[in-house]
């Protein structure tokens, strides 16, 4: 695929000839990943035709990655970028189901708060009944709760499934009619209408390649993950791998799962501070850890390295602070918001994305101040998207 032009990967993308990721690996290839990553969202804001959906080759298998990842997508197996959904087509109001999570830390919180934000205020009138159930990060609730929800007949569904148990009874609600706009594990189903999400590929990708830039290709780092086996610390970390490879001069050190806290990445990182008297830079798949190891090298008394991060008011706090050298790029959990969007396209009877890109805010230590909120809670995530009046009924003061 590297061999073709830009504009024949964007052709082949439209027509369904090439997955999504296969288009991110040749586009990147060819132009960088900040192109590729432009020229994907240019293609989902333009969606084809009906009828063109109709002459284009579902089943064309995508061209097979260079190298083997840890996560395959539904579209590197059978090749579909667009769902035409006129048969969902129905007039408001309408009932809307999201088994979720819960607010089990800030981040999902405010996940929810976009949700809410988008069928309380933005879609005010196109919304009835809301059916939310928390599960409280467990999968097996979760289930339990789509079970008791299935019965409502919800007009559909977001969120998607915690874990890959939760399959079948997602399976299930697809395959009675109701419409699935998801967040998380597209890979372990094909029945889902539309996937939202910040691309944890482009993530992974753009901070490794900050970091080799930073470099000049060589040098010795660290790499911290979040969750082992998810979705979002496999993605980001083989997407890096994949960067890094072309680059022979950086030697990883150590690489560790640190389940995205704050507390076990500083122990983790004090850990190998005793063990590495050299560290070039750190890739962090998130800012928890990030945060973490900051106050680990600030203890040991050693010169923090550039690292990557999200932007997470609390560690953008301790980025000024201590003049941390950083790359921050969003995992915004305004894709609650971006949720309610898809589904207003879906009922509304659209031709919508089968992958949805979220856009996300990126910056370096020189726009920190553009960001940083000195005055507002370390928990707030400063990529939000609703009405500075809803940080308030979060994190009231």
């Amino acid at each position: 695929m590297e061999d073709k032009s830009v504009n024949n990967l964007v052709e082949d993308y439209r027509s369904n000839r090439l997955s999504r990721r296969g288009f991110l690996r040749a586009a990147t290839a060819l132009v960088g990943v900040t192109v590729a990553e432009s020229l994907l969202i240019s293609c989902q804001a333009n969606p084809p035709a009906p009828e063109e959906l109709k002459e284009s080759s579902a089943e064309a298998p995508a061209a097979p990655p260079s190298e083997p990842v840890a996560i395959i997508s539904p579209a590197q197996k059978k090749v579909i970028n667009w769902e035409d959904c006129t048969k969902y087509k129905k007039d408001p109001p309408w009932t809307m189901a999201n088994p979720t999570q819960g607010p089990t830390n800030s981040w999902a919180l405010m996940l929810d708060g976009h949700t809410d934000y988008g069928r309380l205020e933005k879609y005010k009138d196109y919304f009835s009944d809301y059916f939310y159930a928390d599960s409280g990060g467990n999968a097996a609730k979760q289930i339990s709760d789509l079970e008791s929800i299935l019965v409502k007949n919800p007009d559909i569904i977001i969120g998607g499934a915690l874990g890959a148990a939760g399959k079948a009874i997602f399976d299930q609600a697809y395959d009675s009619g109701i419409p699935l706009v998801i967040g998380q594990l597209p890979y372990e189903s094909e029945k889902y209408t539309s996937f939202v999400n910040p691309d944890n590929w482009i993530i992974g990708a753009k901070f490794a390649d900050w970091i080799a830039r930073k470099l000049n290709g060589e040098g010795k780092i660290l790499m911290t993950s979040g969750i082992a086996g998810t979705d979002t610390a496999e993605t980001r970390l083989s997407a890096a791998k994949e960067i890094f490879a072309n680059y022979p001069g950086i030697e990883v050190l150590a690489h560790g799962y640190m389940d995205w806290s704050i507390s076990k990445a500083k122990q983790g990182f004090e850990a190998w501070l005793a063990s590495y008297t050299e560290v070039d830079a750190v890739w962090s798949d998130s800012a928890f850890m990030a945060w973490g190891a900051i106050e680990a090298f600030v203890e040991a008394e050693r010169e923090i390295p550039p690292m990557t991060a999200e932007p997470l008011n609390g560690f953008l706090k301790l980025a000024k602070q201590h003049n941390v050298d950083f790359f921050a790029r969003g995992y915004p959990n305004a894709y609650g918001l971006d949720f309610v969007d898809m589904a207003v396209n879906v009922l509304m009877g659209e031709v919508v994305p089968r992958f949805k890109d979220v856009p996300s805010i990126e910056f370096e230590k020189d726009k920190l101040d553009q960001y940083l909120q000195p005055d507002e809670s370390d928990d707030l995530w400063v990529d939000y998207r609703f009405p500075r009046s809803w940080i308030q009924k979060m994190f009231p003061k």
